[in-house]
């Protein structure tokens, strides 16, 4: 099964045969596109429309996750009355047909996932691919992700914050110059002393003493993050830490149900979650995508 998902003019191929078949359908008035298997100059203008007709911020008449993801949300269920249709890939009724929110793990397929991802954003290093097939392992075992958005939208910002290893990391500069990146002496449940810096640590940055302790708790830690917070380095923690506090408005007292729940997918103030309005469009970028490929992932239940 082809999991080719970026076309652009020049592409062949079953799936250029079925984008031309949709576009006929949804972009209006229809561009009576001939239905064959080659992306050309008049479906490189119909694609350019439907962008267009969609709000998107940018037409460039390149279909990608997002675009595919577009065309399910508008043709919905009424896919399965397309003659043409019969036998499309089952990640592109994935996104035709599935809504955000799944009861029970959200199971991504692997291959479909991985092979849309690479295409997107190009091939990943060893440590890299390792690290995102954790964090799927993380998302797919945590029974409190249901929302395919809530997924996309914290792996968008861990892309972000983590310069794109895929792994915890630590803040750059670890502090320096800031009050938190002072040296703090603490008194543990064990009664010894240890002397800690309280910097930037994890998938998102976890930072001051204070924080630690109180993150350590929520986690049922005890006091482990407390006296070893580089224990906030640690994948299984960090992954806690972020979905912990994501969904319970630990770090800045909103939470991703403030912003992602219901028909209502707002991306762009979702980054109060972390860090006010910094860089959200980019972070906005990235979770239209990842919430198309992770759609297009999910197995049929």
């Amino acid at each position: 099964m082809s999991y080719k998902v970026k076309l652009k003019k020049g592409s062949k191929g079953k799936n250029v045969k079925t984008l031309k078949t949709y576009l006929n359908i949804l972009v209006q008035p229809s561009p009576n596109l001939k239905v064959n298997q080659t992306f050309d100059q008049p479906t490189h203008e119909a694609v350019i429309k439907f962008e267009t007709q969609e709000g998107f911020d940018k037409a460039d008449g390149i279909v990608d996750a997002k675009t595919w993801a577009a065309m399910g949300k508008r043709l919905g269920h009424t896919v399965w009355l397309i003659d043409e249709l019969t036998h499309i890939p089952g990640w592109i009724l994935n996104l035709a047909t599935r809504g955000p929110i799944i009861d029970g793990p959200l199971d991504i397929n692997r291959e479909v996932f991985f092979s849309m991802y690479m295409e997107e954003y190009g091939a990943l290093n060893v440590t890299q691919l390792w690290g995102l097939e954790k964090l799927l392992d993380f998302i797919d075992r945590d029974p409190e992700i249901k929302d395919v958005r809530w997924a996309a939208y914290m792996l968008a910002t861990v892309k972000h914050e983590c310069a794109d290893t895929w792994q915890p990391i630590e803040e750059f500069g670890k502090g320096a110059g800031r009050p938190y990146g002072a040296a703090v002496t603490v008194t543990g449940s064990d009664g010894k002393s240890y002397t800690n810096t309280y910097y930037g640590r994890g998938y998102v940055q976890l930072t001051w003493k204070d924080n630690y302790s109180k993150m350590s708790n929520n986690l049922s830690l005890g006091d482990e993050l407390l006296i070893r917070p580089q224990g906030a380095l640690e994948a299984e923690t960090a992954y806690k830490i972020m979905s912990y506090g994501m969904r319970n408005g630990s770090f800045t007292g909103k939470k991703l149900s403030d912003f992602i729940t219901g028909t209502t997918a707002d991306y762009k103030n979702a980054r109060k979650i972390i860090n006010g309005l910094d860089q959200w469009e980019r972070i906005k970028g990235y979770a239209e995508k990842l919430e198309a490929m992770l759609k297009a992932s999910l197995e049929n239940k």
